[in-house]
């Protein structure tokens, strides 16, 4: 009778698991004048803007001032961004490591440029960031 038990609530919380996964199993594909504008992208998703992938594989540091204190200085966050062409060739890809507030904001690969605009949730002291909870936006234009 336990062991049923544990098993039903074993299956019952890894099916609510799977079902709470909000990330998009193919990539998001936007127009040129979409991204030149600005798009979102959660961490762990992949975007499609002409012919490159951009993936938002991570947030390597957060050290923005908490939104609910006074800070000497306003901090700092680094977004890592995995850009290559979108094809199914054997080309390269291109790791950017992106800042909020310290350089470099944006990067270059495939002649098109990865600009971070924003990056959410901003901190607060009461409730620390989960990692896969980021959202960036970011602008990217042809510099051809």
């Amino acid at each position: 009778m336990k062991t049923r038990l544990l098993a039903t609530a074993i299956a019952i919380l890894t099916a609510g698991a799977c079902a709470s996964s909000q990330l998009p199993t193919e990539p998001v594909v936007y127009s040129q004048s979409e991204a030149a504008d600005s798009v979102k992208v959660r961490v762990g998703q992949t975007i499609v803007v002409a012919g490159i992938r951009v993936r938002f594989s991570n947030v390597e540091s957060d050290s923005r001032c908490a939104s609910d204190v006074v800070c000497v200085w306003e901090g700092d966050a680094v977004a890592n961004f995995v850009v290559e062409q979108n094809c199914e060739c054997d080309s390269p890809t291109f790791e950017l490591r992106l800042h909020t507030t310290l350089e470099p904001k944006s990067g270059s690969a495939y002649g098109f440029r990865v600009q971070l605009l924003e990056l959410a949730p901003y901190p607060r002291t009461t409730s620390p960031i989960r990692k896969d909870s980021y959202e960036a936006w970011v602008r990217i234009t042809s510099v051809q």
